[in-house]
């Protein structure tokens, strides 16, 4: 079943990559693996979306937030490698709130209050 606090904790949730990642670009170290980041049915999240009933996938709202949910993900990984790798320029430009990171961000969190709002 669709939640109001299953959406409020993944809005909490996915908001903490932010600051993940700024770390990780900051140290060039990170207690994530991009590949694991990557996978949007890994966090807790994705878990619980990928286990909600047949009806409950059905509506455009789900559909829309898995799929902001994937490309989220490997936005996220994408630039957690780049951190690792020591390109902090691109790494950051990626993150910024203009970059490609803020914009998928901003997409799920708006596309997960839509959905929040329709319960």
């Amino acid at each position: 079943m669709v939640s109001k606090d299953a959406i409020d904790a993944a809005i909490s949730a996915h908001g903490q990559w932010k600051k993940r990642l700024q770390d990780a670009i900051s140290t060039g170290q990170s207690e994530f693996k991009p590949d694991a980041v990557k996978r949007d049915n890994a966090c807790q999240f994705g878990q619980w979306l990928y286990s909600l009933p047949p009806d409950a996938t059905k509506g455009e709202d789900f559909s829309k937030v898995q799929a902001l949910h994937a490309e989220f993900h490997r936005t996220a990984g994408a630039i957690l490698e780049l951190a690792l790798a020591g390109k902090k320029g691109e790494a950051l430009k990626q993150l910024d709130v203009s970059g490609q990171y803020g914009a998928i961000s901003g997409k799920l969190v708006l596309a997960l209050n839509v959905w929040k709002a329709r319960i």
